[in-house]
């Protein structure tokens, strides 16, 4: 018996790596992210599609929704493709070496006297406004922004009519 293949409301969007994005979806789906050309013949099957725009070099191809069980002939013709976005002048090297300079900049930076001053400065301004009895009740009137305070559950049923009585 075979379960009916669902297909997601929105598509999937994930960085393979630094450089590289792959995007799952319907057509319209990948239509509405803006990525496709206008008149692109998409390809029938599992055949696939590969075009660049000067930026980008772009490989598009038909492929089963995540989850999805069965042989692959059940989906030859089922509305989900995998686009897949690579930087054409990039590498996942130079982008992941650039990457950690920054994180390395940003450290540097958290750990030198200036870092540690604006640090302690943001600290103090949160622990004053912790402090601030009018400013905590003025937050207490926005709905949502503080969980409201819970009671104790009673352990047990005679703990209740103990209470009423």
């Amino acid at each position: 018996m075979n379960s009916p293949i669902v297909i997601p409301d929105e598509p999937t969007i994930r960085v393979v790596c630094a450089g590289i994005a792959e995007y799952q979806g319907t057509r319209t789906m990948l239509e509405a992210e803006g990525i496709i050309p206008a008149n692109t013949k998409w390809p029938e099957g599992y055949d696939d599609l590969w075009w660049d725009d000067g930026k980008y070099r772009y490989w598009m191809v038909r492929q089963r929704p995540d989850g999805a069980k069965g042989p692959r002939k059940l989906f030859v013709s089922i509305d989900w493709w995998c686009l897949r976005q690579q930087l054409i002048d990039g590498n996942h090297v130079t982008f992941e070496l650039e990457r950690k300079k920054r994180e390395l900049a940003e450290y540097a930076y958290r750990n030198s006297a200036k870092g540690q001053y604006e640090w302690q400065r943001s600290f103090d301004s949160y622990a004053e406004a912790c402090a601030d009895e009018k400013f905590q009740a003025f937050k207490a009137l926005i709905p949502g922004l503080i969980k409201p305070k819970r009671a104790r559950r009673p352990k047990n049923v005679n703990q209740t009519q103990g209470a009423a009585a």
